[in-house]
């Protein structure tokens, strides 16, 4: 497969601890209740991940920890693998691509709510009546509007542009300006938004590259973000779509 392990955390350097994104072909419900722990088939990558050691063979499986995953109206407790390089002491997770670093939501629920605002053009009247539980409320949905629009309209569009064109010289890139944008008053948020639709057009477009040189990838429709976090991780950058452009901690320039 094409995917291979992340280096670079928000500031272009490797963290201490990096996170390893595999891909898992089920949801988290299937994961939470595996008869035996998913995260044991998870293949150890051959080098460590960390740029200042990448010894190779030196990777070992070292212990779990829980997180949550919510999935809209349950909230599923996972066990994560760690592995530990005997090399460098360092410690990594092998993160089921269902779930964002950082985020407790899976990532096909924030997937299909950010696409009825960006893609389809629902209103948040509109949108707050599919919401799938309770439990999630409009404030939410909209930081992962927000969080979506400024990761992928402001740090990655660039890069997923010129990789598509890498790949595909003759590619027709998209140049989206949804009608749905136009009652947005703050020109800021819309530029965002718009350079957002067309990451996501985008990403389907490379998507449909990477499928006709590998046949057997396979992510469903509603894994399209699950398959981005694997781009960014061949691609050397922090596996994540949703960034909050509010934390000091955020990139302020694109990738």
């Amino acid at each position: 497969m094409w995917l291979d392990a992340g280096k670079l955390d928000h500031k272009g350097r490797c963290p201490k601890n990096v996170v390893i994104v595999q891909h898992f072909p089920g949801s988290a419900k299937d994961y939470a209740e595996a008869s035996t722990f998913p995260g044991q088939e998870f293949s150890i990558p051959k080098k460590c991940p960390h740029p200042e050691c990448k010894n190779p063979d030196h990777l070992i499986r070292w212990g779990t920890y829980d997180r949550g995953v919510n999935i809209g109206d349950i909230n599923y407790r996972i066990s994560i693998q760690r592995v530990r390089c005997k090399g460098c002491g360092r410690t990594h997770s092998l993160l089921p691509d269902f779930v964002q670093a950082y985020r407790r939501y899976a990532i096909d629920l924030m997937q299909h709510m950010v696409s009825r605002y960006v893609i389809k053009g629902q209103g948040w009247s509109s949108l707050e009546q599919h919401m799938p539980s309770s439990d999630l409320d409009r404030s939410t949905v909209r930081e992962w509007v927000s969080a979506f629009a400024y990761g992928a309209g402001e740090l990655l569009l660039d890069r997923l542009r010129h990789h598509v064109m890498t790949l595909d010289p003759a590619a027709e890139l998209p140049d989206s300006s949804p009608e749905h944008f136009q009652r947005i008053p703050d020109p800021e948020k819309c530029r965002r938004l718009e350079r957002a639709h067309t990451f996501w057009l985008l990403a389907e477009q490379l998507y449909a590259l990477v499928k006709t040189r590998q046949p057997r990838l396979h992510f469903a429709a509603n894994q399209l973000f699950s398959f981005l976090l694997h781009w960014l991780q061949n691609q050397a950058l922090p596996p994540r779509l949703f960034w909050f452009s509010g934390l000091p901690n955020t990139p302020t320039a694109p990738f």
